[in-house]
């Protein structure tokens, strides 16, 4: 049953990770080029006329047509309209060549109209509907003033076979169509329950989760205004960062899930090359692993020689490997932790592997299911139980598959693979082996401008900016900040919020470049999608930082566009 499952989806495409309407367009354009050559073959064995063999051949190579289009594209509109109306030309061709009313043809124009039905909506349904009715009258009107002579079979015992065995292609290609229908509409209901059950899940995990770093931002912020030894701030800060830390991350984790569960999660493939995403993995889990101190731990990566170039989305190949590091630290108090990969075939399998706690075989089964949490030796009093979900959905939508082998006490190894895929025209990436220069305090005090209506957020960004020596101006929306580059041209930055009141940062960056198309523009913002990083780029900005700001992260790309 597996194996016909696969090959299912192999064929027609997992219908978890595609629409409804591209699922069931897919299936009836395959079905269907199928059912039309068998058709060819009934009239060519039975020795009826030739004419709707050519046009059952021609429909079918057309229907095969349309099925790749829909299967391996993105646009299921255009499809759809020449699979309707073509359709049902082809259909009126069959229907006048074998014998019109006294044929079979008129049973699939009846299945035909609840194919409309089913894959149309709004006034697009409206309108197919009255070309259909139209049809059958103009039919009507053919049937009714044509020859005897057209109405003619050989004889009867033809036209009873015809009849008949026609029926059953018919009836067949009905019955399966509803079956689909049936199933998808099974398929929806439960997905629907399974999700109204996730969510209550869901809110009742996540308001312990939020709250429980919460308390220590909140509760140690009242401490450090109240300390008055070093060793004591130095330490409520400590936990306050990591607590903000682990705020983050549990609220990236949110925004994958929900946009995973509904479908919305956005991939963009590129060519890069896996040493140089296994290299940056390395430096930033060796400091996850000196943040821990957890200086027993050895970690290094393994690749076979030459490099490694595949096209696939990098971020999301990064969030994967970075979940089953986290991961492998967080349960590893001493020893290995090697992540790797080969070529196999036309796969590319990825594995991590550590020496810590171990699963127990029965915690195995449930690994990636929501909200998973185990917590061996005490070693796993953070996260929330959906970092490994989030990774086994991820694999699924790159196409590939995870699994894993663990021995309780010994450690584990968590594989998954993703299709070796390459273009022919990659360029090997220049050697990043030169170090960015360190921040530099700038010499010339440079006027900035930060737009951002937010005091408390102003307070921040100004304290952030104080070693780089600038003079900061502040306006508090969209228009003040257009005005003020125009009465103001030594400002050779500025810092953009993108949620202003009267006219967003969107708009003002537009305005800006109009007129001073050479000042950088670095959008600042609570909004950290990845789409919406692009739309700030396509306004306009020439950078993009997400709120919470990192100190560190805004000094660097404040400093890149100042020294240039």
């Amino acid at each position: 049953m597996s194996k016909f499952k696969s090959y299912s989806v192999s064929v027609i495409g997992n219908a978890d990770l595609i629409s409804s309407e591209k699922y069931f367009v897919t299936i009836t354009t395959f079905v269907a080029s199928i059912f039309l050559l068998i058709l060819c073959a009934i009239h060519l064995i039975l020795k009826l006329k030739t004419t709707p063999v050519f046009f059952a051949g021609s429909s079918s190579i057309i229907m095969l047509g349309l099925y790749l289009m829909v299967r391996f594209g993105n646009n299921v509109f255009i499809p759809k309209l020449i699979l309707t109306v073509l359709g049902l030309i082809m259909l009126d061709f069959v229907w006048y060549y074998k014998y019109l009313s006294n044929g079979p043809v008129l049973f699939y124009l009846m299945i035909f109209g609840a194919l409309i039905l089913w894959v149309w909506e709004s006034r697009s349904l409206i309108i197919l509907l009255i070309g259909y009715f139209l049809n059958i009258v103009a039919l009507f009107i053919i049937d009714y003033s044509a020859p005897d002579s057209l109405f003619m079979y050989p004889d009867n015992k033809i036209r009873s076979i015809d009849i008949y065995l026609s029926f059953m292609l018919y009836v067949s290609l009905m019955i399966f169509l509803l079956y689909i229908v049936k199933k998808d509409f099974l398929r929806q209901k439960e997905k629907a329950i399974k999700s109204d059950k996730l969510k209550s899940a869901f809110l009742a995990n996540m308001s312990h989760e939020i709250r429980t770093p919460m308390n220590a931002i909140v509760g140690f912020s009242h401490l450090l205004s109240d300390a008055t030894e070093s060793k004591d701030k130095n330490q409520y800060i400590n936990i306050i960062q990591n607590s903000s830390d682990n705020l983050l991350r549990l609220i990236n984790d949110i925004i994958d899930l929900s946009k995973i569960e509904i479908g919305d999660l956005e991939f963009k493939y590129s060519d890069f090359n896996i040493k140089e995403l296994f290299t940056e993995l390395k430096e930033l889990h060796t400091l996850d692993i000196l943040k821990r101190e957890k200086t027993d731990i050895r970690l290094e990566f393994l690749l076979p020689k030459g490099e490694i170039f595949i096209h696939s989305d990098p971020l999301r190949l990064k969030q994967i490997l970075s979940n089953l590091l986290a991961n492998a630290i967080k349960f590893t108090e001493h020893g290995l932790i090697r992540f790797s990969c080969e070529k196999k075939g036309r796969e590319l399998v990825f594995s991590v592997s550590d020496t810590g706690t171990g699963i127990p075989e029965d915690d195995q089964k449930k690994i990636f299911d929501h909200f998973t949490k185990f917590n061996y030796h005490g070693m796993n009093n953070e996260g929330t139980g959906i970092g490994l979900s989030i990774v086994e959905k991820l694999v699924t939508m790159l196409n590939g598959r995870i699994w894993l082998k663990s021995v309780f006490g010994e450690g584990s190894t968590f594989y998954f693979s993703i299709p070796y895929i390459t273009s022919s025209d990659i360029v090997a990436s220049p050697n990043k082996s030169e170090k960015e220069n360190p921040l530099l305090k700038i010499e010339n005090v440079k006027a900035i401008l930060l737009v951002e209506d937010n005091m408390t957020s102003f307070m921040l960004v100004k304290e952030l900016l104080k070693p780089l020596n600038l003079e900061i101006h502040h306006v508090t929306d969209g228009t003040d900040a257009i005005n003020f580059i125009k009465t103001n041209p030594s400002v050779c930055l500025i810092l953009m919020d993108i949620k202003l009141p009267f006219m967003d940062g969107y708009e003002a960056t537009k305005a800006i470049k109009k007129t001073n198309p050479k000042i950088p523009i670095i959008a600042q913002t609570a909004y950290a999608m990845l789409e919406d990083k692009e739309k700030a780029i396509d306004a306009g900005c020439d950078d993009y930082i997400t709120k919470p700001l990192n100190s560190k992260k805004l000094k660097e790309v404040v400093n890149k566009y100042l020294s240039n």
